[in-house]
């Protein structure tokens, strides 16, 4: 605020390394900050503090998978800076004005200025995904887009095709949503396009993204560097960042997700999609190998090839299901089942991956049919009794009499003797009716192999005529 002297935190410093090496770029052995003057409603002091000709770091790389390639954007610098407050604007054409937030002002942030390098809007949201995981991953942001802690301002021009020389470009401002920049990216180049066949110039200034009405409406004509008048923050001294800290800093840092995707591939021997969604964020990444471990230390040498891969299925569409229908993150649930522990030693990730454990091992031993197991699993997410106990409570266990299922077959056979008929006449797809007959009669509780493999010996032997 006016009047406010500013102080360096020293923990901001290490964040922005952490950053800076994680894109592979240079960190600065002496670094220093600027006054850029300029006047907006979200600015009240008039100039931001940030970093110009000394950065903090520069000419760094990220390789990003898109499309069965690796496409490397250029980072041309990595900089401290203090944030500005929040513009809330009313809708394009309505009454109200603006509101500014100053809550946010002079609270550091990191900025990553990437070099030209991204042809479409696909590599640009490739890029950001692979960009919010590395944040999130090194903890320095939460990642949540709609809380302000990650933010894009995109930079875009077009050229005829074949042009070696970059267009005019235009920047877009107040892109908070992976949705947006992909709307603002295809609108305005969509605009620049039909500007240059119209023969006209396209206009070097800021775009403000209007979410309402999906389009860019001009903010202010860019500036160039002149015209910010930067000149050296008289408040803050230059600092040096040592070899030392910097080795700090690097041993600190948890494994990147690319090396993450990299290594569920080679040990758990899972597609590279499931790897790639489990890295998405750490505490999924966690979950998934705390389960894996839980499951086996269960299983023991009976524990099948395809386990990993089992507990990657439940992770991704069972436990996320589970999440959505509730409308509870993954913390929440995490935190739910610690305090469903009975010994109160584990941590929430912990304990959700003993209990999502205890489930995907009576499946896979054939105690629970795969119906049974989904609701199995829900109610062992509410209560913390045993989930052995639930298996009896909630009368789950698998119907595998042989001779029971026979019986039961027949009954279906016999109940439906025009299915039967156009069975042996070739619709063989009628078994998956017939099967879901047995399972629908067992409440779900049959064994759905064996139920498969009794009925085609009940259908082989003529079935009910």
């Amino acid at each position: 605020m006016p009047g406010a002297l500013p102080v360096l935190n020293e923990a901001v410093v290490d964040s922005a390394t952490a950053v800076a090496l994680a894109l592979n770029a240079s960190v600065s052995k002496r670094a220093g900050f600027a006054r850029k003057n300029y006047f907006y409603p979200d600015l009240p002091k008039g100039y931001q503090i940030t970093q110009h000709a000394e950065p903090l770091a520069r000419d760094g790389y990220l390789d990003v998978e898109f499309e069965g390639h690796v496409k490397r954007v250029g980072i041309r610098q990595v900089h401290i800076e203090e944030d500005a407050g929040k513009s809330v604007h009313a809708e394009h054409g309505g009454e109200g004005g603006s509101l500014i937030d100053v809550n946010r002002c002079g609270v550091p942030l990191v900025e990553i200025v990437t070099r030209p390098d991204l042809r479409d809007i696909d590599e640009a949201d490739a890029f950001l995904n692979e960009l919010r995981r590395i944040l999130v991953s090194l903890g320095v942001a939460t990642g949540e887009m709609h809380e302000g802690s990650l933010r894009f301002d995109t930079n875009i021009s077009v050229r005829p095709q074949g042009a070696t020389e970059m267009g005019t470009q235009t920047e877009i401002k107040n892109l908070n949503s992976f949705r947006a920049v992909r709307k603002a990216l295809a609108y305005e180049a969509d605009r620049q396009s039909r500007v240059l066949r119209d023969g006209g110039k396209v206009v070097h200034e800021t775009l403000l993204w209007d979410e309402s009405s999906e389009r860019a409406v001009p903010m202010r004509s860019k500036e160039g560097a002149s015209d910010y008048r930067y000149f050296p923050e008289p408040d803050l001294v230059d600092f040096e960042i040592d070899g030392r800290r910097i080795e700090r800093v690097r041993e600190s840092m948890p494994e990147l997700p690319g090396a993450s995707r990299r290594r569920l591939v080679e040990v758990y021997a899972i597609p590279e999609y499931d790897a790639f969604v489990l890295t998405a964020e750490p505490a999924t990444l966690r979950l998934y190998e705390s389960t894996v471990g839980a499951l086996l230390e269960r299983l023991g040498p009976d524990a099948p090839a395809t386990a990993a891969k089992t507990v990657s299925n439940w992770v991704m569409v069972i436990l996320r299901g589970h999440l959505n229908e509730r409308r509870i993150t993954l913390a929440e649930l995490s935190a739910r089942a610690a305090s469903h522990d009975p010994t109160g030693g584990k941590d929430g990730a912990s304990a959700l991956a003993s209990r999502l454990a205890d489930v995907i091992a009576l499946r896979l031993r054939g105690e629970v049919s795969e119906p049974a197991a989904r609701r199995l699993f829900d109610a062992a997410m509410e209560c913390a009794e045993p989930v052995d106990g639930l298996v009896e409570k909630l009368d789950l266990r698998v119907v595998s009499d042989e001779d029971a299922l026979r019986s039961l077959v027949r009954d279906v056979l016999a109940g439906h003797p025009e299915e039967v008929a156009r069975y042996h006449a070739g619709t063989t797809k009628l078994v998956r009716f017939f099967v879901g007959q047995v399972l629908g009669r067992t409440g779900g509780k049959a064994d759905p192999e064996l139920a498969t493999r009794v009925l085609l010996e009940e259908l082989r032997s003529g079935g009910t005529t």
